[in-house]
């Protein structure tokens, strides 16, 4: 009988938690033994496992990517589940894979310090204990060794403002608490400076900056006394080097449609009524790839392929956000360089509010002539923040750290270059191994690691390790290397050097003999959505087939009711009210009791954390202007609601608010969506609508809306009600524009 194969797989976050399942669960029982060390007393790796986790991430942070995509194959997220669920979610989500999938060891609270080659084995020197327990130092020894200790090996931060009184955080420190913050967790007083600078203008600057942006919005616009009663006199300074897109969660999945032209030509037009999904169910769509085998399209970014991404991203975005600001602003020569992207929902609106303002350059240092400032650089010219009150530095993370325990030989073998933030070892096949070195696997090492390719790299070392004829060839035909080494310094290189997830899926498919799962009834070669679940072994288990069969029946019946019913238009709607509006109302009573006129003014949709827990997102609607009676008399209106979203019955409500114009008071009516005419809609000028009818002690009122989407954007939306009652008997009719 043939021994097992021993491997050692390093950090149990979900690439060293997919590497393990993948190597006990896709082969014969007793192929490979396998051992998982673990320096956390927990797995998940970054993702927390418990609400109050006090790790790298925020436990309360959503995804970028929905559940569709933050998963493996052989595991379906519950339908109870937001699309976009929070980072201590995916720890809890990570630890059912694991009990599902058992069969291999996980030693937790033990670091690997050295690893060594010799004669083709790999010695793993490990220390345990601490927290009161004995420190231990062992040795073992392996056949195969799999690094999965990720990108995020330890936070970078410039030495460049020790001195600064202001507390300086990196982004995966932040405090949840606004006070927090501004006092470095309550051990200092809170400093007088008015600007918090957010320096890094990149997926982590931009999610940290709303994420503030939110707690100030809250503080000035909540009820009762306020965590911070002069959050209104803060800014957030966002300090960002190059122009970037900011996509919102959910996008449209038809932003454009085919119209008749002039003569036989057909032009494109704007769609304000298309279906909405989570943004990685439009992204990630293979229907969109020309004929034939798919090409990689991330790397290097030529002119040509920077162009139409730009164009791709305005179209679905909606515009090319110079409404918001200059620094956001994608016109003229950028639309022809290798496009930066962030995915938030709030921030452009806070940036056009003024909560947040964007400014170009790098951080130099603490600034001269004030202790609270700060030195920047704009090309040649050098400028100052004054009046700071916090940092936080979004620098991103040194991926060195997740080596420090390979040797100096293998280190060279893999052409380490420890300065290089995109490729710090020189791989093969899609970064998952290296030529010279074949026993060491590498997964998830690389920016951005999709979780349906961490699970594609790890089928691919354990095909290989098992002698898969194909995966063996895949390696020895590997031409990728040297283009690899040339992206280190590559002016063109893409903000992800390896973004493109349907090729990376797609050609490890081929690789590993997966054949996609496509729709019973489809004649087309390759057609949908690059989805973990769409991609099994051939030799995958009944278990796995039947979670995976889940999963992708889930996707289907959300991507069917997108239409049918109009799931998440109500989010987006919800999304695109945030800001400011230009407000224009009619007011047509047919009792002499009540005067009709007009009303011009200014709504303001105000962001606020949830005032009740059974409410996901919410605003402080607050709005004023001049009324006009027919009759002559004018005066100056006020008003306030509470807009609120529910993510588990994808509904949008309006309530009444009490004197204090903050406190929400009693419920006024929520907005069921219609499924738009899809003939009328193809013209697209069909707009989304939806209506509500309640009876309001002995008042009836019925409501309908009516929103014109440009892109993930609203160009303009109404709201007409009509009141029927025994003193009242009136129409309002409200149109909001930015």
């Amino acid at each position: 009988m043939v021994s097992p194969k021993a491997v050692c797989i390093i950090g149990a976050g979900p690439s060293g938690i997919v590497a393990a399942k993948s190597l006990v669960h896709d082969h014969a029982k007793g192929t490979f033994h396998v051992t998982v060390f673990e320096a956390l007393d927990r797995i998940g790796g970054l993702w927390p496992v418990s609400e109050d986790d006090k790790g790298m991430v925020n436990p309360q942070m959503c995804t970028n990517q929905s559940r569709h995509t933050v998963s493996f194959s052989g595991l379906a997220w519950p339908e109870t589940m937001p699309a976009f669920p929070k980072a201590w979610q995916v720890g809890r989500w990570l630890e059912r894979y694991v009990e599902k999938y058992p069969g291999y060891e996980i030693k937790k609270n033990t670091k690997v310090v050295k690893t060594s080659l010799k004669d083709k084995k790999w010695t793993v020197r490990t220390r345990s204990g601490g927290r009161g327990e004995p420190i231990q130092e062992r040795s073992h020894e392996f056949d195969y060794l799999i690094i999965s200790t990720g990108f995020f090996g330890k936070p970078r931060v410039p030495k460049i403002l020790e001195n600064l009184p202001a507390p300086v955080f990196h982004s995966s420190q932040v405090p949840q608490s606004l006070d927090d913050i501004l006092t470095n967790n309550g051990n200092i007083s809170p400093r007088p400076g008015r600007k918090i600078v957010v320096v890094g203008g990149q997926m982590s600057g931009v999610e940290i900056a709303g994420s503030i942006a939110l707690k100030l919005s809250s503080g000035e616009n909540s009820p009762g006394e306020s965590f911070r009663s002069t959050a209104a006199e803060y800014t957030i300074i966002n300090v960002v080097q190059n122009p970037l897109w900011i996509m919102p969660l959910f996008l449209p999945k038809e932003p454009v449609v085919d119209v008749a032209g002039s003569g036989k030509a057909v032009e494109k037009a704007s769609n304000s009524s298309s279906p909405f999904l989570p943004c990685d169910l439009v992204t990630y769509n293979l229907g969109r790839r020309p004929p034939g085998t798919v090409q990689n399209t991330s790397g290097h970014i030529s002119e040509e392929i920077a162009a139409l991404t730009h164009l791709f991203l305005s179209t679905y975005i909606g515009g090319d956000q110079s409404e918001y600001s200059n620094h956001l602003t994608m016109q003229g020569d950028v639309r022809n360089k290798p496009p930066f992207l962030a995915v938030s929902d709030g921030y452009t609106e806070f940036v056009r509010s003024g909560i947040i303002q964007t400014r170009r350059g790098k951080l130099l240092g603490g600034g001269s002539g004030s202790e609270n400032a700060l030195l920047m650089k704009d090309g040649e010219e050098e400028y100052q923040i004054e009046d700071v009150a916090a940092v936080v530095l979004a620098t991103g993370y040194d991926a060195t750290h997740s080596l420090d325990f390979l040797p100096d030989e293998v280190l060279q073998m893999l052409q380490f270059d420890p300065n290089s933030d995109a490729f710090p070892v020189a791989l093969n096949v899609n970064s998952s191994i290296n030529k010279s070195i074949p026993s060491l696997g590498f997964v998830g090492f690389y920016r951005s690691p999709y979780w349906g390719v961490m699970e594609m790299q790890a089928r691919y070392l354990s095909a290989l390790w098992t002698g898969n004829s194909k995966a063996v060839e895949a390696l020895a035909n590997d031409t990728t290397l040297d283009f690899m080494i040339k992206l280190r310094t590559d002016p063109r290189r893409a903000q992800f050097p390896m973004g493109d997830y349907a090729y990376l899926m797609e050609s490890f498919g081929e690789i590993l003999s997966v054949r996609r799962a496509e729709p019973p009834d489809s004649k087309e070669e390759r057609t949908g959505l690059v989805l973990p679940p769409r991609y099994l072994l051939p030799t995958s288990s009944e278990v796995e087939r039947k979670e995976a069969g889940l999963a992708r029946s889930i996707i289907d019946e959300t991507i069917s009711e997108s239409v049918t019913r109009g799931k998440y238009v109500a989010r987006a709607a919800f999304r695109a009210m945030q800001g400011d509006w230009k407000l224009e109302r009619t007011i047509t009573s047919r009792i002499a009791s009540y005067p009709s006129g007009t009303l011009s003014g200014n709504a303001y949709f105000k962001p606020r954390i949830p005032t009740e827990k059974d409410f996901d997102f919410e605003y402080l609607y607050l709005e004023n202007g001049e009324f006009k009676a027919d009759n002559g008399f004018n005066f100056t209106a006020k008003r306030s609601y509470a807009h609120r979203y529910n993510e588990s019955t994808d509904t949008l409500s309006v309530w009444f608010t009490k004197s204090d114009q903050k406190t929400v008071d009693y419920f006024f009516h929520s907005l069921q969506f219609v499924p738009s005419d899809r003939k009328a809609a193809k013209t697209g000028k069909e707009p989304w609508k939806a209506n509500s009818s309640h009876l309001c002690i002995e008042d009836l009122y019925d409501v309908e809306y009516e929103f014109y989407f440009q892109g993930a954007g609203l160009r303009e939306w109404s709201m007409e009600y009509t009141v029927r009652g025994p003193a009242k008997d009136y129409t309002i009719r409200s149109l909001y524009r930015r």
